[in-house]
């Protein structure tokens, strides 16, 4: 191991500094929002947007 390996590993380490990151955990345990969650985002907004235009779909 050569000193200039040495400086270009202190060089990595100081420009690749840790840092903290905050992640919302869904109810389930996957990443917020889950797969699920953003189904049903999908499914209310397309709703909200349906009866504020006056178009119901009534799929049932």
């Amino acid at each position: 191991m050569s000193a200039q390996d040495v400086e270009d590993a202190d060089d990595i380490l100081f420009a690749h500094p840790p840092r903290v990151v905050t992640r919302w955990l869904c109810g389930c345990g996957e990443d917020y929002p889950c797969p699920e969650v953003r189904f049903a985002r999908l499914v209310r907004a397309a709703h909200a947007q349906a009866t504020s235009t006056g178009i119901e779909g009534g799929g049932r």
